[in-house]
Protein backbone atom coordinates (compact mmCIF):
# COMPACT_ATOMS: atom_id res chain seq x y z
CA UNK A 1 0.00 0.00 0.00
CA UNK A 2 1.20 3.54 -0.11
CA UNK A 3 3.02 4.88 2.41
CA UNK A 4 4.34 8.06 1.14
CA UNK A 5 2.63 11.33 -0.33
CA UNK A 6 2.70 10.95 -3.65
CA UNK A 7 2.12 13.74 -6.34
CA UNK A 8 0.99 13.91 -9.97
CA UNK A 9 1.67 16.67 -12.77
CA UNK A 10 -0.29 17.37 -15.76
CA UNK A 11 0.94 19.47 -17.98
CA UNK A 12 -0.79 21.45 -21.36
CA UNK A 13 2.17 23.46 -23.83
CA UNK A 14 0.35 26.12 -25.26
CA UNK A 15 2.00 28.17 -28.23
CA UNK A 16 2.89 31.20 -25.85
CA UNK A 17 1.31 29.79 -22.22
CA UNK A 18 2.10 26.11 -20.91
CA UNK A 19 -1.17 25.37 -18.02
CA UNK A 20 -0.63 22.66 -15.73
CA UNK A 21 -2.99 20.71 -12.90
CA UNK A 22 -1.10 19.08 -9.52
CA UNK A 23 -2.83 16.91 -7.18
CA UNK A 24 -0.75 15.71 -4.34
CA UNK A 25 -2.11 12.52 -2.70
CA UNK A 26 -2.15 11.86 0.67
CA UNK A 27 -0.93 8.12 1.71
CA UNK A 28 -3.34 5.61 2.18
CA UNK A 29 -1.78 5.06 5.74
CA UNK A 30 -1.15 7.53 7.66
CA UNK A 31 1.42 6.99 10.44
CA UNK A 32 2.01 9.27 13.78
CA UNK A 33 5.60 10.56 12.82
CA UNK A 34 3.90 11.55 9.30
CA UNK A 35 1.51 14.12 11.19
CA UNK A 36 2.94 17.40 11.81
CA UNK A 37 2.02 18.98 15.31
CA UNK A 38 -1.54 20.36 15.18
CA UNK A 39 -2.82 24.03 16.25
CA UNK A 40 -6.73 24.35 17.17
CA UNK A 41 -8.19 27.04 17.54
CA UNK A 42 -11.60 26.68 18.57
CA UNK A 43 -14.09 29.62 18.10
CA UNK A 44 -17.75 29.05 20.09
CA UNK A 45 -20.50 31.19 19.12
CA UNK A 46 -22.47 32.23 22.77
CA UNK A 47 -24.69 34.33 21.44
CA UNK A 48 -28.39 34.55 22.87
CA UNK A 49 -29.70 32.46 19.75
CA UNK A 50 -27.13 29.24 21.27
CA UNK A 51 -29.46 29.18 24.57
CA UNK A 52 -30.29 25.57 25.61
CA UNK A 53 -29.41 22.84 22.91
CA UNK A 54 -27.25 24.63 20.39
CA UNK A 55 -24.60 25.53 23.37
CA UNK A 56 -24.31 22.93 25.35
CA UNK A 57 -24.43 20.36 21.90
CA UNK A 58 -21.29 22.97 21.41
CA UNK A 59 -20.01 22.07 24.87
CA UNK A 60 -19.91 18.43 24.47
CA UNK A 61 -18.47 18.83 21.00
CA UNK A 62 -15.61 20.63 21.96
CA UNK A 63 -15.07 18.31 24.72
CA UNK A 64 -14.93 15.75 22.74
CA UNK A 65 -12.37 17.14 20.25
CA UNK A 66 -10.48 18.47 23.36
CA UNK A 67 -9.95 14.57 24.58
CA UNK A 68 -8.22 13.15 21.16
CA UNK A 69 -5.38 15.47 21.06
CA UNK A 70 -2.13 14.45 21.21
CA UNK A 71 0.16 16.09 23.88
CA UNK A 72 2.76 17.75 21.46
CA UNK A 73 -0.59 18.96 19.70
CA UNK A 74 -1.62 22.89 20.97
CA UNK A 75 -5.39 24.55 21.39
CA UNK A 76 -7.12 27.43 22.24
CA UNK A 77 -10.62 28.88 22.64
CA UNK A 78 -12.05 32.58 21.51
CA UNK A 79 -16.01 32.23 22.12
CA UNK A 80 -18.01 35.43 20.94
CA UNK A 81 -21.40 37.27 21.11
CA UNK A 82 -21.48 40.97 21.27
CA UNK A 83 -17.82 40.75 22.30
CA UNK A 84 -15.12 37.36 22.19
CA UNK A 85 -12.59 36.30 25.00
CA UNK A 86 -9.81 34.05 24.69
CA UNK A 87 -8.85 31.23 26.75
CA UNK A 88 -5.48 31.71 26.88
CA UNK A 89 -3.01 34.34 25.47
CA UNK A 90 -0.52 31.29 24.50
CA UNK A 91 -1.27 27.80 22.87
CA UNK A 92 -1.77 25.45 25.81
CA UNK A 93 -1.00 21.68 25.16
CA UNK A 94 -3.40 19.34 25.59
CA UNK A 95 -2.43 18.14 28.75
CA UNK A 96 -5.46 16.57 31.30
CA UNK A 97 -5.30 19.75 33.49
CA UNK A 98 -5.38 22.28 30.41
CA UNK A 99 -8.10 20.45 29.38
CA UNK A 100 -10.08 20.20 32.46
CA UNK A 101 -9.27 23.78 32.62
CA UNK A 102 -10.76 24.58 29.33
CA UNK A 103 -14.22 22.97 29.63
CA UNK A 104 -14.71 24.84 33.23
CA UNK A 105 -13.93 28.07 31.04
CA UNK A 106 -15.86 27.26 28.24
CA UNK A 107 -19.03 26.01 31.19
CA UNK A 108 -18.98 29.38 32.41
CA UNK A 109 -20.61 30.35 29.62
CA UNK A 110 -23.98 31.12 28.96
CA UNK A 111 -25.94 32.07 25.92
CA UNK A 112 -26.35 35.55 25.80
CA UNK A 113 -25.84 38.96 23.84
CA UNK A 114 -25.19 39.93 19.82
CA UNK A 115 -23.05 38.36 17.38
CA UNK A 116 -19.82 39.42 16.23
CA UNK A 117 -17.90 36.57 14.09
CA UNK A 118 -15.77 38.94 12.13
CA UNK A 119 -13.95 40.06 15.23
CA UNK A 120 -13.75 36.72 17.10
CA UNK A 121 -12.48 35.23 13.70
CA UNK A 122 -9.73 37.84 13.34
CA UNK A 123 -8.83 37.40 17.23
CA UNK A 124 -8.56 33.54 16.10
CA UNK A 125 -6.16 34.25 12.92
CA UNK A 126 -3.78 36.49 15.53
CA UNK A 127 -3.98 34.27 18.22
CA UNK A 128 0.13 32.58 18.46
CA UNK A 129 0.42 28.77 17.85
CA UNK A 130 -0.07 28.49 14.29
CA UNK A 131 3.80 28.89 12.90
CA UNK A 132 5.09 25.66 11.99
CA UNK A 133 1.98 23.69 13.15
CA UNK A 134 -0.92 22.80 10.99
CA UNK A 135 -3.91 24.94 12.49
CA UNK A 136 -7.39 24.36 12.28
CA UNK A 137 -9.79 27.00 12.99
CA UNK A 138 -13.42 25.42 13.98
CA UNK A 139 -16.15 27.70 14.38
CA UNK A 140 -19.13 26.45 16.05
CA UNK A 141 -22.34 28.11 15.28
CA UNK A 142 -26.21 27.98 15.16
CA UNK A 143 -25.11 30.75 12.13
CA UNK A 144 -27.70 33.26 13.08
CA UNK A 145 -25.12 35.49 12.69
CA UNK A 146 -24.41 39.12 10.91
CA UNK A 147 -22.43 37.65 7.99
CA UNK A 148 -20.60 39.59 5.00
CA UNK A 149 -18.34 39.17 2.07
CA UNK A 150 -15.49 40.91 3.92
CA UNK A 151 -15.90 38.08 6.54
CA UNK A 152 -15.36 35.49 3.98
CA UNK A 153 -12.58 37.30 2.26
CA UNK A 154 -10.85 37.42 5.44
CA UNK A 155 -11.24 33.65 5.77
CA UNK A 156 -9.73 32.85 2.19
CA UNK A 157 -6.99 35.22 2.99
CA UNK A 158 -5.35 33.12 5.83
CA UNK A 159 -5.90 29.96 3.85
CA UNK A 160 -1.99 29.93 4.02
CA UNK A 161 -2.06 29.71 7.85
CA UNK A 162 -5.12 28.34 8.84
CA UNK A 163 -7.58 25.87 7.28
CA UNK A 164 -11.61 26.64 8.62
CA UNK A 165 -13.77 24.13 9.42
CA UNK A 166 -17.56 25.19 10.56
CA UNK A 167 -20.16 23.16 12.61
CA UNK A 168 -23.59 24.19 12.20
CA UNK A 169 -25.90 23.29 15.76
CA UNK A 170 -29.56 23.31 16.09
CA UNK A 171 -33.18 22.20 14.66
CA UNK A 172 -33.05 25.73 12.21
CA UNK A 173 -29.53 25.86 11.82
CA UNK A 174 -28.04 28.76 9.16
CA UNK A 175 -26.50 25.80 6.69
CA UNK A 176 -26.34 28.27 3.72
CA UNK A 177 -23.76 30.20 5.99
CA UNK A 178 -22.04 26.81 7.32
CA UNK A 179 -21.41 25.65 3.73
CA UNK A 180 -20.20 29.40 2.85
CA UNK A 181 -17.89 29.22 5.68
CA UNK A 182 -16.38 25.52 5.10
CA UNK A 183 -15.95 26.24 1.45
CA UNK A 184 -14.02 29.55 1.56
CA UNK A 185 -11.52 28.00 4.65
CA UNK A 186 -10.99 24.75 2.47
CA UNK A 187 -12.67 23.03 5.25
CA UNK A 188 -16.01 20.73 5.62
CA UNK A 189 -19.47 21.83 6.67
CA UNK A 190 -20.99 19.79 9.66
CA UNK A 191 -24.25 20.08 11.07
CA UNK A 192 -26.19 18.38 13.94
CA UNK A 193 -29.93 19.01 14.18
CA UNK A 194 -30.53 16.82 17.48
CA UNK A 195 -28.22 15.00 20.13
CA UNK A 196 -28.62 11.94 18.84
CA UNK A 197 -26.03 13.32 16.17
CA UNK A 198 -23.46 14.97 18.16
CA UNK A 199 -21.22 11.73 18.86
CA UNK A 200 -20.86 10.52 15.37
CA UNK A 201 -20.50 14.01 13.86
CA UNK A 202 -17.68 14.61 16.30
CA UNK A 203 -15.87 11.58 15.22
CA UNK A 204 -16.46 12.31 11.43
CA UNK A 205 -14.89 15.95 11.93
CA UNK A 206 -11.95 14.72 14.34
CA UNK A 207 -11.27 11.78 11.34
CA UNK A 208 -10.70 14.11 8.85
CA UNK A 209 -8.79 16.78 10.89
CA UNK A 210 -6.96 14.44 13.11
CA UNK A 211 -4.50 14.17 10.03
CA UNK A 212 -2.89 16.86 8.47
CA UNK A 213 0.20 14.96 5.96
CA UNK A 214 1.03 18.80 4.34
CA UNK A 215 1.14 21.98 5.92
CA UNK A 216 2.01 25.61 5.04
CA UNK A 217 2.58 24.26 1.33
CA UNK A 218 4.21 26.24 -1.33
CA UNK A 219 4.11 25.88 -5.33
CA UNK A 220 7.69 26.81 -7.01
CA UNK A 221 8.85 26.25 -10.47
CA UNK A 222 12.08 26.47 -11.64
CA UNK A 223 12.83 28.15 -15.26
CA UNK A 224 9.37 29.28 -15.37
CA UNK A 225 6.94 32.07 -13.86
CA UNK A 226 3.54 30.45 -12.32
CA UNK A 227 0.81 32.60 -11.97
CA UNK A 228 -2.66 32.71 -11.16
CA UNK A 229 -2.91 29.60 -9.32
CA UNK A 230 -5.79 28.14 -7.67
CA UNK A 231 -6.48 27.65 -4.60
CA UNK A 232 -4.23 30.05 -3.13
CA UNK A 233 -3.23 30.28 -0.63
CA UNK A 234 -3.18 26.00 -0.79
CA UNK A 235 -4.92 24.49 1.98
CA UNK A 236 -3.84 21.47 3.89
CA UNK A 237 -4.08 18.02 2.87
CA UNK A 238 -5.34 15.85 5.43
CA UNK A 239 -5.15 12.21 5.34
CA UNK A 240 -7.89 11.51 3.24
CA UNK A 241 -8.09 15.00 1.67
CA UNK A 242 -5.55 15.26 -1.78
CA UNK A 243 -4.13 18.76 -3.10
CA UNK A 244 -5.75 19.51 -6.16
CA UNK A 245 -4.05 22.87 -7.83
CA UNK A 246 -4.05 24.25 -11.12
CA UNK A 247 -3.11 27.50 -13.35
CA UNK A 248 -6.56 29.15 -14.41
CA UNK A 249 -5.49 31.88 -16.42
CA UNK A 250 -7.24 31.97 -19.90
CA UNK A 251 -4.47 31.92 -22.73
CA UNK A 252 -4.66 35.46 -24.98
Amino acid sequence: GQDRVDAGLLLHRGDSENHFLLQVEPPKHTTPDLIPPRDYVFVLDVSGSMTGFPLNVAKDLLRDLTNVLRTEDTFNIVTFSGGNEVFSEQPVHSLPEEVERARTFIDKHQAGGGTELGEALKCAMALPGGEGRARSIVVVTDGFIGFDKETIGLIRSHLGTSNLFAFGIGTSVNRHLIEGMARAGQGEPFIVTQPSEVKETAARFRDLVSSPVLTKIRVTAEGCELSGIEPSPHPDVFANRPLVAADLNETS
